[in-house]
């Protein structure tokens, strides 16, 4: 059961970077495409610094990549990043929701619950009427005020405010100033209306959020008539626009101090809350349930003890922590040409104590040394889980001159297993389209039986792939990029490498039984 206190999915943009592997957890479930379709194009990939949309321009960067990184990129996944919006996507997701198993209930909000060692007591309201639901575990995903954690009193670390904003989502065309200097964000350095406009489709659909002074100004000063008044200032011309929603967020960089209580657990914002410069929120939280779901499933069908979930937190507390780090270190670096900065330097121009010239230079130099946070491969697929459901084969990650930048696949345990081309039936396909939602072995030609009959010998569904038996190698480079010769590689549900075997051994099927016991608490 899923339950929203909203009475539908959200109807304000939002979060709207959807990294690589964040598309490729899109991928495996079908909405890709949908996504793109709502995406502002590909093609759009500059961000800006100006005096208004309609004003002069001091500073810029191009994010699109040369095109020798662009075949690498394409060599790394079959799923690049895209920029949608989370009113676009929630609704994509309620509906694969609806089609399952379980049943989604708006409206519904969770008023109260109390832990036991065999499950947990929830009690909901809905239209007013409350009742009980026990459940044998719960996950919550209730935003960063999370009831559920401070129910449990799970503390949050970090400071809780950086920066206060107001967003104030509009309808508008506005392709006269933006189709000359096209961008997926704007920022204005003006000294009432500094903020980041964010064009989420390119045509009609604008976020411009405010940086809002809370020691100076109330929450009920952003009338609509103030709100058009700062859209006006920040777009730098009078035209027609409709403004759809208006929400107040505070900055925050902060992780909870654990993830899991018993049998509740911690997801998304309730479990972290990071600064959106680096786009990694919402890609972050995707990525918890996308560890978690396959987890719960193992436990709640006995194929797994309990001390499965425990690997939940050991796995994705790590990364949330490292996350939220860069993503405030991104933001203090960008500190003086964004929200209260870019006012106190559009001042500085407005009194003369600048020029135009000397500040467009100053703002350049500051976008070049921050441009690592705009293009982060090594964060967004680079990850690697060290302890957690996996048996390390003492084998050390890939060195790399910027951890955060640079991505060098690898299929140690732990990582996400690389994307890889094969050819079945004569059609081309990745690795990454063989792992969601179940246990994987690859293992080469010449030890494919031995390994296929290790698998069909476990106590769990594995599926097997022979590669250059099952499926086509035609770069043959596979058996190097994932390290083994004789030996095979296992892949969890969630597309990471549990355990590696490099070479043959004389009996598969106790090995990798072996192995399995090992990852899965279940001996």
């Amino acid at each position: 059961m899923l339950v929203e206190r909203n009475s539908t999915t959200c109807d304000h943009p939002q979060a709207h970077v959807v990294n690589t592997r964040s598309m490729e957890i899109f991928r495996s479930l079908g909405l890709d495409s949908e996504i793109r379709r709502h995406a502002l194009p590909m093609g759009t990939s500059h961000v800006r610094w100006v005096t208004d949309l309609a004003g002069r321009q001091l500073a810029a960067l191009n994010l699109a990549p040369p095109p020798k990184e662009i075949v690498l990129r394409m060599a790394q996944s079959p799923a690049p990043q895209a920029s949608c919006a989370q009113d676009r996507i929630e609704p994509l997701l309620a509906n694969l929701a609806a089609k399952g198993p379980g049943r989604v209930e708006f409206s519904t909000e969770m008023v109260d619950l109390e832990t036991a060692p065999d499950g947990v007591t929830v009690k909901l309201r809905h239209g007013g009427k409350e009742r009980v639901v026990h459940a044998d575990w719960v996950v919550a995903c209730d935003g960063a005020a999370s009831p559920t954690r401070s129910l449990l009193g799970i503390a949050m670390e970090g400071p809780e405010a950086l920066a206060h904003v107001v967003g104030i989502y509009f309808h508008a065309d506005l392709s006269e100033f933006a189709s000359a200097r096209p961008a997926i964000l704007y920022w204005t350095i003006d000294t009432e209306a500094p903020g980041t406009l964010i064009a989420i489709d390119g045509k009609e659909r604008w976020v411009f959020h405010a940086a809002w002074d809370v020691e100076r100004l109330s929450l009920e000063s952003y009338t609509k008539e103030q709100c058009k008044r700062i859209l006006r200032r920040a777009i730098g011309a009078d035209v027609d626009f409709d403004i759809r929603s208006v929400r107040p967020w505070t900055m925050a960089a902060q992780v909870a101090e654990r993830y899991r209580a018993g049998r509740v657990l911690l997801a998304g914002d309730a479990a972290h809350r990071f600064p959106p410069t680096g786009g990694f929120g919402m890609n972050t939280g995707l990525q918890d349930v996308h560890n978690l779901a396959w987890k719960l499933a193992a436990v709640i069908e006995g194929k797994a003890g309990s001390v499965l979930l425990d690997s939940y937190e050991s796995e994705r507390l790590p990364v949330g922590r490292g996350n939220c780090d860069w993503s405030a270190r991104n933001a203090a670096g960008l500190d003086k040409v964004i929200g209260p900065g870019a006012a106190h330097e559009a001042q500085r121009l407005a009194d003369g104590a600048v020029s135009f010239e000397v500040l467009s230079a100053q703002i350049q130099e500051i976008a070049d040394r921050e441009v690592g946070h705009f293009s982060a491969l090594g964060r967004d697929l680079g990850f690697s889980y060290e302890t957690g459901a996996l048996v390390p084969d003492s084998s050390q990650p890939p060195e790399r001159e910027d951890p955060d930048r640079d991505y060098i696949p690898n299929a140690r345990p732990g990582a996400r297993a690389p994307h890889h081309g094969f050819v079945k039936e004569g059609k081309i396909l990745s690795t990454l389209d063989l792992f969601d939602g179940q246990w994987t072995l690859l293992a080469g030609a010449a030890e494919t039986e031995h390994w296929r009959s290790a698998a069909a010998a476990q106590g769990l569904p594995i599926a097997f792939v022979g590669v250059g038996v099952d499926v086509e190698d035609p770069s043959g480079g596979f058996a190097s990029l994932y390290g083994i010769d004789a030996g095979a590689v296992l892949v969890r549900p969630d597309g990471h490498v549990a355990w590696r075997c490099r070479d043959g051994v004389d009996d598969p099927g106790a090995t990798l039984r072996h192995a399995l016991a090992k990852i899965l608490g279940n001996p």
